[in-house]
C-alpha cells in the first residue's frame, strides 16, 4: 500500500479531514509531534497537524517525509481570496505556488524568487495538476491558480491587490509554498488545496469573517479530500 501525507495547519482544518473520511484512526505521538494515521482504500492516510507559519509547515513536512516516505503530500486547509470574482467557501488548487515574503530585490531579483534556487514557483506534477482539472468537473466553485503564501495574515485591500498583481494569485496563506518547497527538495509530488475563508482585506474585514468563517471553509476544503484519493 501507498503512504499519503495530508498536512493541515490548525486543528479545525485537521478535524475537517478526518471527518470527511469518517474512518477510525490511530494516534502517534513522537517527540514534539502528533500525526494521526488510517487505512482509505489503497492508501495508508497519514494526517499531521504543522501549526501555522512557513517554518513549522516545512519543519512538519521534511519530519514525515523522513519518517513514511510519501508517494504523495496534500496540504488542506483554508485561505484568503485575492481576487473579486470570488466568495466565501470556494476553494482554490494550487497550479503554482509562490513565497510572497521572500525580498532580495537587492541583488536584482524579482520577488518571491528564492536565491540561487532554480525555480521561481513551485508546481504540482502534471498527473496531478489532471487529477485536480477532474476534480474541478466534480465540484463547481473548484477554481486552479497561484497561490501566495507567507508569514503574514493579510488584511487590508491594498496589500491584497498588490499580492494579486504582482503575482497573479487567487489566494494568499501561510504554509503550502513551504510544504511545496520541501517537497520540491524530495521529489514527491504535492498538491495545495484551501477553501476561502476571508476576503484578505477586499472588504476590510478579513480577520472579522476568518473567525466566522473558518470552520465553513475548512470543512469544504475537507471535503475535497476522499475525492483525490479516489482519483489516485
Amino acid at each position: 500500500m501507498k503512504n499519503i501525507l495530508i498536512i493541515c495547519a490548525m486543528q479545525e482544518e485537521l478535524d475537517a479531514v478526518l471527518d470527511s473520511f469518517k474512518k477510525s484512526y490511530e494516534t502517534i505521538k513522537i517527540k514534539n509531534f502528533t500525526y494521526y494515521k488510517f487505512i482509505h482504500n489503497k492508501f495508508i492516510v497519514y494526517l499531521v497537524l504543522s501549526g501555522i507559519g512557513k517554518v513549522n509547515a516545512a519543519l512538519v513536512t521534511q519530519f514525515m517525509v523522513d519518517r513514511i516516505l510519501p508517494e504523495y503530500v496534500f496540504n488542506i486547509g483554508v485561505a484568503g481570496c485575492l481576487v473579486d470574482n470570488l466568495k466565501f467557501g470556494d476553494i482554490v488548487i494550487a497550479s503554482s505556488l509562490v513565497q510572497h515574503d521572500v525580498n532580495v530585490a537587492a541583488f536584482d531579483l524579482p520577488l518571491g524568487q528564492i536565491p540561487r534556487m532554480d525555480v521561481f514557483d513551485f508546481k504540482p506534477n502534471e498527473y496531478l495538476l489532471s487529477i485536480a482539472a477532474k476534480i474541478k468537473q466534480q465540484i463547481p466553485n473548484i477554481n486552479i491558480g497561484r497561490i501566495v503564501s507567507g508569514d503574514q495574515f493579510i488584511d487590508d485591500r491594498a496589500t491584497a491587490e498588490f499580492l494579486r498583481t504582482q503575482f497573479s494569485a487567487l489566494a494568499c496563506e501561510m504554509e503550502g509554498a513551504a510544504i511545496a518547497h520541501v517537497c520540491y527538495f524530495n521529489d514527491i509530488p504535492c498538491l495545495v488545496i484551501r477553501s476561502l475563508s476571508d476576503l484578505s482585506g477586499l472588504e476590510n474585514n478579513a480577520n472579522h469573517s476568518f473567525l466566522e468563517l473558518k470552520q465553513m471553509a475548512s470543512d469544504h476544503a475537507a471535503k475535497v479530500a476522499p475525492i483525490l484519493l479516489a482519483h489516485l
